[in-house]
């Protein structure tokens, strides 16, 4: 990672880390969605020591479609389970988490 090397601008960001999530969604490999809940897990445990990497509305959304779209099984639980835990930040005052269209007809 290069940021390790000491160059603070390479870290990735919420944004470098959903346009990641996106390319996997859109990919239709075989276990794409899961590999997207993976690094949704990812972002949320490294957000707790870096801010810059906390999960928003378009990261939470972009999984929810990859896995309403997979067919994989259980991933309808798995997507309405992403919702319910959007809805619940929110509600605790996490504005950057707020379910939209998007998320809600995904699911």
């Amino acid at each position: 990672e290069l940021s390790k090397l000491g160059d603070q601008d390479l870290r990735p960001n919420t944004k470098t880390f959903s346009a990641v999530i996106n390319a996997y969604a859109r990919s239709g490999e075989k276990g794409s969605a899961s590999t997207t809940e993976q690094l949704l897990v990812e972002m949320e445990q490294r957000s707790a020591k870096e801010i810059h990497l906390k999960p928003d509305t378009i990261t939470y959304s972009t999984v929810i479609n990859a896995l309403a779209k997979s067919g994989e099984r259980g991933a309808a639980m798995r997507a309405e389970r992403l919702l319910s835990l959007m809805q619940k930040q929110h509600d605790e005052g996490n504005k950057s988490v707020k379910p939209n269209s998007v998320t809600y007809t995904s699911v």
